[in-house]
């Protein structure tokens, strides 16, 4: 596992995400949150298809970090710190 900087426009959600319920709950407040103290955990992730990474591990976190680029409080292609794991490896 390695920790990569990675562009926000270039994470998308991955069907292998280790939450299954609740994954929507309380994405206003977490957005809140990161805009306030930053990203404190980093997101897992895998290589996927068109230069593309999928999220494995952070789906909440990425929910939110997309409010805030929809919302302006940061760019689309803000840089996420990643922790990039092999193919089909979960963590």
């Amino acid at each position: 596992m390695q920790i990569e900087m990675i562009p926000l426009n270039k994470l998308v959600p991955s069907p292998a995400n280790v939450r299954k319920t609740g994954a929507s709950v309380g994405i206003d407040e977490l957005a809140a949150s990161i805009k306030a103290l930053g990203l404190l955990q980093n997101l897992t992730v895998r290589p996927g298809t068109k230069g593309k990474y999928e999220v494995v591990a952070g789906g909440r976190r990425l929910a939110a970090l997309r409010l805030l680029a929809k919302e302006k409080e940061i760019p689309a292609k803000h840089p996420i710190a990643c922790n990039v794991i092999d193919g089909d490896a979960t963590e």
